[in-house]
């Protein structure tokens, strides 16, 4: 969520969903994303083209430790481009048996 308010456009707006499905969805109307650099974020210390990073703080840690916890539980994780501009992150876990 932090990184939905973070890299949105001034205005713009963040929407988080969560589903009963155990999922969770981060929308944000950020910069555009294109999507062949979708696949890299979720790697350790990948960003994004430095233009969108001049007054940005951390290190590209986020969306990786978003992935390696979800997988560790068994889970998925996936991203898409918006159609005009920001990303939509989606986890989803696995029901809990019980």
């Amino acid at each position: 969520m932090r990184n939905g308010v973070h890299y949105n456009v001034r205005g713009g707006s963040v929407t988080v969903e969560v589903g009963v499905d155990c999922s969770l969805v981060v929308t944000n109307t950020g910069p555009e994303v294109p999507e062949e650099e979708i696949a890299g974020l979720f790697e350790p210390f990948r960003r994004l083209g430095s233009e969108r990073l001049a007054d940005a703080a951390g290190v590209g840690l986020g969306l990786s430790i978003v992935r390696s916890v979800t997988h560790a539980h068994q889970g998925e994780v996936r991203a898409e481009p918006g159609p005009d501009g920001g990303l939509r992150v989606e986890v989803r876990l696995p029901p809990i048996a019980g």
